[in-house]
C-alpha cells in the first residue's frame, strides 16, 4: 500500500506510548510516519508536572496512548476501575496543561475501547469542548496503523478550525522566515537598532518590538491556501438544528474577533480601547479609554486616561440594517460596537469624557474588563475625532421640510 504523504501535518510528531518496540500496532504507526517522510519524538510516559511544555511548542501534532500503565493489555480489554480512574486523572491533567501551552491537535490512539476514553474526557468541563469540536480525536490503534496520514488528513478536512490553524501556521512560518532572512542580510544588528529607537522614544521596547515583528510578518504573508466554502452548508445546518446555541457561539466568536479579556492582557500596560467597569448604585458603569497608545505606554500610576462612557444597547439586533449589516440610526455623537463583550452591544458616547488617573480609577474600585481591538477602536477614534472637529452648519429652512409644508 502506498503511504499517504503528509500535507497539513508536516513536521515533528510527539508520540507518548510505553509500548513502542513491544507492540505491533504502535510500531506500525511509527513506521508509517517514517515511510511518509515524517519524523517523531517518542516518550514512554507523560512529561513530569514540572516539565516546561514550551519545549514542545513546535510539535506539529501529538499522538498519545491512553493506557500508559499496562503495556500488555490486549485490545478491547478494560483495566480495573480504580486503575482506570487514576490513569484518566493523570491523562486529563496533562491534556489540560498541554492545551494551555500548545494549540495543536491531539490524537489518542489506544487499545482501550474508544468510547470509554471519550466518556472520561467528556466528563471534564474543560475538555468537553475539545471533544465536541474535534480538537482531540480518539481512535483504536488497529484502525490507524499503516494509514496514519490518511486518517489525519481526512479528519482535518472535517474540522475547519484545525484546517485553518495548520494552513495559517504554514503561511506564517514562511513569512517569518522570509522576514528574518531579509533583515539579517542587511545587518545582524537590525533588532538592536530598532530597540535603541524604541528606548529613545521612552516606550517599552519589548512591546514595540513585538508590534513591529507582527506588522512585518503580516506584510509578507500571502493569501492562505484555504477554502472553507465546503463547510458553509454544514454551518447552516448547525444553525437550523439549534438556533439559540448557534447564536451563543456566534456571540463568542465575535467577541474573540474584537475584544480581548483582561486575563489575556499584560498587567500595568494600558492602551486605547481599554474598557473599565465601575460599581454604581444601579449596577455597573462602563468607560472606554481613548488616549493615544504612545501616551499610555509612557505613564505610571499618575497616567491620565481619557474615558468615554460605554452604554449597553438594548435590542441591538433590531437596529441592524438587513442589507448592509450596519447600524440604523447611529448618530454623529456615538460609535456602536456590536457584540463587544459577553454578547452585549455598546454605544460609545462622545459627549461625556472623564479624565481619570490610574490611581483614581483604583480608588473608585474601577477594574479593567479588557480591550477593544483594531479596527474597532480605530473606528471609535476616527468618529470621535470627526465629532470634536465638526463644523456648525445652519439648519435647512423650515419651509423646505415636507412635514412643515404639509402642516
Amino acid at each position: 500500500m502506498t503511504a499517504v504523504l503528509p500535507n497539513l501535518f508536516k513536521g515533528i510528531a510527539l508520540v507518548i506510548d510505553n509500548s513502542i518496540g513491544k507492540e505491533s500496532e504502535i510500531d506500525k504507526i511509527l513506521a508509517n510516519i517514517t515511510a511518509s517522510g515524517g519524523h517523531y519524538i517518542s516518550m514512554a510516559a507523560l512529561p513530569a508536572d514540572d516539565y516546561d511544555l514550551e519545549h514542545l511548542s513546535r510539535v506539529s501534532f501529538f499522538i498519545m496512548d491512553w493506557n500508559l500503565k499496562d503495556d500488555d493489555l490486549e485490545p478491547g480489554v478494560k483495566l480495573p476501575d480504580a486503575v482506570q480512574k487514576e490513569m484518566a486523572a493523570e491523562n486529563i491533567a496533562f491534556l489540560k496543561r498541554l492545551s494551555g501551552n500548545r494549540h495543536a491537535p491531539v490524537f489518542i490512539f489506544t487499545n482501550e475501547v474508544p468510547d470509554t476514553v471519550v466518556e472520561y474526557l467528556s466528563a471534564d468541563p474543560e475538555l468537553l469542548r475539545s471533544i465536541e469540536e474535534s480538537h482531540i480525536l480518539v481512535k483504536s490503534k488497529a484502525d490507524v496503523m499503516d494509514k496514519l496520514y490518511e486518517v489525519l488528513e481526512e479528519w482535518a478536512k472535517e474540522t475547519p478550525s484545525v484546517l485553518t490553524l495548520k494552513s495559517w501556521e504554514r503561511g506564517y512560518l514562511r513569512a517569518a522566515n522570509d522576514l528574518f532572512i531579509d533583515l539579517h542580510n542587511r545587518t545582524t544588528y537590525w533588532p538592536v537598532l530598532m530597540w535603541q529607537t524604541f528606548s529613545d522614544d521612552e516606550v517599552p521596547p519589548e512591546f514595540e518590538m513585538a508590534k513591529l515583528l507582527n506588522r512585518l510578518v503580516e506584510s509578507r504573508m500571502g493569501p492562505l491556501e484555504l477554502d472553507l466554502k465546503p463547510y458553509l452548508n454544514a454551518a447552516e445546518e448547525r444553525r437550523k438544528a439549534d438556533e439559540a446555541k448557534y447564536r451563543e457561539s456566534m456571540y463568542k466568536v465575535l467577541e474573540g474577533e474584537r475584544f480581548l479579556r483582561e486575563e489575556r492582557l499584560t498587567k500595568e500596560l494600558y492602551a486605547p480601547g481599554d474598557l473599565f467597569a465601575f460599581p454604581v448604585d444601579d449596577g455597573t458603569s462602563y468607560w472606554l479609554n481613548l488616549r493615544a497608545e504612545c501616551d499610555c505606554l509612557r505613564g505610571g500610576s499618575d497616567l491620565e486616561l481619557y474615558l468615554l462612557k460605554a452604554q449597553p444597547v438594548l435590542d441591538a439586533e433590531a437596529k441592524i440594517d438587513p442589507k448592509f449589516g450596519t447600524f440604523l440610526g447611529e448618530k454623529d455623537n456615538e460609535a456602536i460596537i456590536f457584540a463587544m463583550v459577553g454578547g452585549t452591544t455598546f454605544s460609545i458616547k462622545f459627549k461625556d469624557m472623564k479624565i481619570k488617573t490610574l490611581k483614581q480609577i483604583g480608588k473608585q474600585s474601577g477594574e479593567r474588563v479588557g480591550r477593544l481591538l483594531p479596527p474597532f477602536i480605530t473606528r471609535v477614534q476616527q468618529r470621535y475625532a470627526a465629532y470634536v472637529e465638526r463644523p456648525g452648519l445652519p439648519r435647512i429652512p423650515a419651509a423646505m421640510r415636507i412635514e412643515e409644508q404639509a402642516a
